[in-house]
Parts: structure tokens; sequence; C-alpha cells
């Protein structure tokens, strides 16, 4: 069995329009999305047009932010400071060399201040004035970024909750007592005893920046470190630390992927801040975002402030069945079994794979394959949704009614809005919503293999239902 080459099958179209981004040269930042459920092949698409191209002759500088890490998504400066701005890059870059210090220096001031606030918060606690769950959740807000980041909202009703990590029914009232609680840290308020030439001196006006301007000190720190690396000292930088230029590389590719993870923690901080700035800088920008839904659908800033800037969106969709069978044949899938499959995944370039390679030396019924099968199904969710998928594999139909038996009610809305917007496990065909076929056979026989008392007991759940009350007696 050889290995599936996609975009023999498809994608020419898509293939061409995002080539062609990567070598042209424009002034300022322009940002491409690439859209589609889960699974449609959006990274895909994106590594076979960067291998086809030589982005070293071109110029470009590539750096990635990914939203699959799940403990980093909540971390603004573990994404910022741990994966864009990495302590070393790839040749012609100087092996050591730090390109990146300016972003060093927010990040460790930062870091600081967290480290200040857990100090003080803990004597807090100790005295009885901060919940455990409070405290939580102001260095949940904290990490973020949101404390430190200026005009923005205090209620729970404007902050992400994804983004600090607190799903309980009590979310929004601690969060808000958490919010109230940063406002009184003494370790996040400015001092003004010192005279402002002396602060100044002491890095402390800058120190304050931090606390109050995150976003726009952070986006000034990369813009300053980038324009170095790519096209050398600017007049307004003479006093800062910055490098020599790497050499053969003038232009800056950015790639963010899964952005729906990473929305919560980077989307104000790109849109109101570093994208603005990537546009006034002497180096050229192309942004490439990949997500499930277009840019403008996630959110009205990006039609509002960054619509200028979006030169293509460009959205994917499952393979055609002329497309799909093409994919198979080069893949050695025997003719006789390619419509089957075709049926099975409803042409999802993800779901193809998976069959693909099962039919190798694994076989697709194996323990080892459904665990791969598993993993793979599940390594866009969270924890609580890899859990809530598990779930509704044992619901013939998925609705408010079926998930009651499984699912506490407090729970059963998020469950059923989640799973109606999950593109990559809903079955589009159906008449109902229910999950694809091929993917509940493989979760609910992977389940039976790992836990299978715990596979009797949520089966058995799902199939009872429950009864509606009995209407009240009558005198």
């Amino acid at each position: 069995m050889t290995d599936p080459e996609p975009d023999r099958a498809h994608r020419t179209p898509e293939t061409a329009r995002l080539a062609a981004l990567l070598q042209k040269r424009e002034p300022g930042v322009q940002i491409c999305g690439i859209s589609g459920p889960g699974g449609v092949g959006k990274s895909y698409l994106l590594r076979h047009v960067e291998g086809s191209l030589d982005l070293d002759a071109l110029g470009w500088l590539r750096l990635s932010i990914d939203g699959s890490n799940e403990q980093s998504r909540g971390d603004f400066f573990g994404l910022i400071n741990g994966q864009l701005a990495k302590r070393s890059l790839p040749p012609p870059a100087v092996t050591g060399d730090d390109y990146f210090p300016q972003v060093r220096r927010v990040a460790s001031i930062h870091r600081a201040l967290v480290q200040a606030v857990a100090a003080e918060l803990q004597d807090r606690a100790k005295s009885s004035q901060a919940p455990e769950a409070m405290k939580a959740a102001a260095l949940a807000l904290l990490q973020a970024g949101q404390r430190l980041n200026k005009a923005l909202p205090k209620t729970a009703e404007y902050v992400n909750l994804q983004r600090v990590n607190l799903h309980d029914g009590s979310v929004a009232k601690t969060l808000d007592e958490a919010w109230e609680l940063v406002q009184r840290l003494d370790a996040l308020r400015e001092s003004t005893a010192l005279p402002g030439p002396l602060r100044d001196a002491l890095g402390m006006t800058y120190k304050a920046r931090v606390r109050t301007d995150l976003y726009n000190v952070t986006a000034d720190a990369l813009i300053t470190d980038l324009s170095a690396a790519l096209w050398g000292y600017r007049k307004q930088d003479w006093w800062r630390i910055t490098h020599q230029p790497i050499p053969g590389r003038d232009r800056l590719l950015l790639i963010l992927d899964d952005f729906e993870a990473l929305a919560p923690t980077l989307e104000e901080f790109l849109v109101g801040a570093l994208i603005p700035k990537l546009a006034e800088a002497p180096f050229q920008t192309l942004l490439v975002i990949l997500g499930r839904d277009d840019l403008e659908a996630m959110h009205p800033a990006w039609g509002q402030h960054c619509r200028r800037y979006i030169k293509d969106q460009i959205r994917l969709a499952p393979f055609s069945r002329a497309d799909a069978h093409e994919l198979m044949a080069s893949a050695g899938v025997p003719e006789a079994r390619r419509d089957d499959m075709f049926e099975m995944t409803q042409g999802f370039p993800f779901l193809l794979g998976l069959l693909i390679d099962g039919l190798g030396e694994e076989g697709a019924s194996s323990a080892l394959f459904l665990r791969k099968f598993f993993d793979r199904t599940t390594r866009w969710m969270t924890a609580e949704e890899r859990e809530w998928l598990v779930r509704v594999c044992y619901l013939d139909a998925v609705n408010l009614d079926s998930l009651k038996p499984l699912f506490p009610d407090a729970d059963v809305e998020r469950v059923q809005s989640w799973f109606e917007r999950e593109a990559s496990i809903r079955d589009p065909a159906a008449t109902q919503f229910q999950v694809r076929p091929l993917i509940r056979e493989k979760v609910l026989r992977y389940q039976e293999l790992r836990a299978p008392s715990r596979h009797q007991e949520l089966y058995a759940l799902a199939h009872q239902g429950r009864l509606p009350p009995e209407p009240p007696a009558t005198p």
C-alpha cells in the first residue's frame, strides 16, 4: 500500500491561489484564511504548497503557532515566547543566536508580575481573603494576558471561558470576583512615588506599560526583533539590543494553525495590536490562518479592522466521488472497495486517509489502528470534548432529549450546541443530528476493547431513555 497523494486528486485551484500569494512581493501585511471543517485537509494543503515552492529562495522566514497543544492554548506567552519566537531558528540564521531579545524582555517582566501576583494571592489565601477557585481564576486571567491589556471589559460576559479553563456553573461569579481581586493586587499597582525621569532610568515606565498595555508592548517587541532579522536596524531601535539580519531572509511567513483553539488567547492581540503594526513594518508579511470558519464569520473585528488586509479566503470541502476515486487509485485501493469507502467517509479526506491506512499491515479492526483512529479523530478536541464524543457515539440520534441520560442537566445545551457545530464528526447527509457512521463504529469498538465495563454502562444509559413525568393526579 503506497502513501496517498491527495493533491493529485484535487485542490488544484486552491493550490494555485495560495502559491500565488507566496510568490508575490507586496509591502505590508497580507492575510489568507484557509477554512473548512476539521479533517478536510487544511494543513495538508498548506504543507503541499510549501513543499512545491522554494521558500528559502523566495526569502521567507517561516514562524508558526499551533493550537493542538491543549496545555498552552490559554498561556499568552506560552504561545508567543514559546512557539512563535523560537529560541533557535534554522539556517541561514546563526546557530545559538536568539533573534527575539525584546520579546524575551517583555516575557520576563510578565513572568515576574505573575509570580508576584501568585505570592500575594497565596498570602491572601492564608488569611481567607481569596478562596482557591478565585485565586486560580485570577492567575489564569493573567497568564492569558487578560488583566494586562488596557480597556478590556471585566465582566465574564466578555471573557472567553475556554481561555481560563473554567467550566462549572459558578464560573461567571468566580470570574468576576477574580477580576475584582486582580484590580486590588499590590503587585499590579503602578507606583508614582519616584520622579518620571528616574522611573524611566530604572525601566519602571516600561514595566508599567507591560502591566497596562501588554498587547501593544508585545507587538512592538516582535516588530523590533523581526525588523532586525529581516530588514536591519531601525532608527527608533538604536537603544535596544538587536542582532544582525538573517542572510537571504526579508519576508515573514506567519502560520496560525487550529485558530479556533488559539483565538480566545490571540485574537484580540492580533486584530488590535500585531496586524496593524505589521502593516507598517519595513518587511512584507503573509499571515496564513487555518480554521474551521471564515475569518469574518469568527469575529466581527476581522471585517471591521482587517478586511483590507485579507487577500484571500480559501474554503475547502470534502472530495467529490471522482476525486476520491482518483485518490484511492493512487493509494492502491482495490477498485471494488472504492465506492463503499467513499460512502463510509462521504469524501472526507481525513476519514479516507484513515481507511486507506487501515488497509495496510495493521488492519482496520486491530486495536492499534483503533487507537490511532481515535487519537487522530480527536486531535483538535479538548479533554472535555473527547469525553463528549465518546458519549454521543452511543446515541442513534443526538438531541436534547437523548443527551439527558448521558450528561448532567447543566451540560446538555452545551453538548448539543458543540455537536451541531462540529462538522468533522457530524453526519451531514443524515436527516437528524448523528455521528458519522464510520467514526461511531470505530470509537465504539475502541471503547469496547479499552474499557469493557464502562462500554456496557454507557450503552445501557444511552438506551434506557427517560419517561415523561406522570401528570398530577386529579382530586
